[in-house]
């Protein structure tokens, strides 16, 4: 197996931290320590070593450290395959975050090929809840995890639906522009849909293998239903005076929505209670991580903010014991250390304090 895990992280300048020089161990790493010390915004640094604006959605100006706001970095040693590699993403503030490895300029293609990274977050304990939106950003960033060619076309289709509303929203009545970017839209769209039901056909044939304890989740993809690119295309071309109406896009995968089923209960996810849809939600994420390392020969980094948090304590030994089988580095965040006491031995225990100040803290 491809073992990749990270050896040192150096954070500077980015939200709280002012400069954070971090050296990990292979395997579970907890993060503890009262609230406003900076645990979740080291999750969220080390997230921006994979494709995307990390696990918040923010805008690079948002990352900077206050009052100083004069940009931010992260650079990561992580070890790829028995070589040890040098990551550095960073931004000024106001332009688009610049990513290097070992030193050359590279695309969050290319990120995305070499790390594969994936979340939770306490705002993901409603995915089952809330609007199609955040189910959809859950799907992709699983799909990335199998299939990294799925960021290229994600970016080309968002890139050219945005032009084509903002030609609806200015009256533009050129059709060979509009009939450029559906073109665009129409291959990288079906791509999309193609490989976000490839993940899903992964996933639940993953589960019907899986001795974990965790529950199984029936999973649907709808809202995209077109048999070729060519198809999708000429609807593009059919609701362009619908569009130009709404001044947006009517049709299309930014669309669709993922379902989920709790299997043993029959029971749609959105009516589950709250530590069964935590369940369910973890459950896509050791699925993903096991076709990772068993099907991929890949390993990819777990990051749990809170994770222990509408877990009983038998489901946090069940998820402890899945991260150390599993064999992969995983950081896990909370305030309260006795929370992860069945972890001791077989983790990294890293305690954060505050000093004077939200913005000031030390790791020990």
């Amino acid at each position: 197996m491809t073992a990749v895990g990270l050896e040192k992280v150096l954070i500077s300048h980015f939200r709280t931290h002012k400069l954070s020089n971090m050296t990990f161990c292979e395997g579970p790493v907890v993060l503890y320590g009262p609230n406003g010390t900076g645990k979740t915004n080291i999750l969220e640094a080390i997230s921006l070593l994979s494709p995307g604006k990390g696990f918040r959605g923010a805008g690079v100006d948002e990352l900077s450290r206050n009052p100083e706001k004069i940009g931010w970095k992260i650079s990561a040693d992580i070890m790829f395959d028995n070589n040890l590699r040098k990551l550095e993403t960073w931004s000024d503030g106001k332009s688009p975050r610049k990513i290097t490895i070992d030193g050359k300029k590279t695309s969050q293609i290319k990120l995305g090929e070499l790390v594969r990274i994936l979340w939770i977050t306490p705002l993901m304990d409603r995915v089952w809840l809330d609007g199609a939106s955040g189910r959809r950003k859950l799907l992709d960033r699983i799909v990335i995890s199998f299939f990294p060619q799925h960021t290229e076309h994600i970016l080309n289709y968002y890139k050219a639906m945005k032009q084509r509303n903002r030609l609806m929203k200015e009256q533009n009545l050129n059709e060979r522009w509009y009939d450029a970017l559906e073109a665009q839209m129409a291959v990288s769209g079906f791509e999309i849909d193609i490989y976000r039901r490839q993940a899903i056909d992964k996933l639940m044939n993953a589960q019907k293998h899986s001795r974990g304890s965790f529950p199984l989740a029936r999973l649907d993809l709808c809202g995209f239903e077109f048999a070729s690119a060519k198809d999708y295309e000429s609807c593009l071309n059919n609701n362009r005076k619908k569009d130009f109406f709404f001044g947006r896009t009517s049709e299309g995968p930014h669309l669709s929505d993922l379902s989920a089923q709790y299997v043993s209960k029959g029971t749609n996810a959105r009516n589950c209670s709250t530590g069964e849809q935590k369940a369910l939600l973890l459950s896509l994420i050791l699925s993903t991580a096991k076709i990772q390392v068993e099907e991929l020969n890949c390993s990819p980094i777990l990051l749990l903010d809170e994770v222990a948090a509408h877990l009983d304590t038998g489901k946090r030994a069940l998820l402890y014991d899945e991260i150390c089988n599993l064999g992969i580095q995983a950081f896990l965040t909370g305030t309260d250390e006795s929370l992860f006491s069945m972890l001791k031995g077989r983790a990294q225990f890293v305690q954060l304090k505050l000093e004077s100040s939200i913005s000031k803290y030390s790791l020990n």
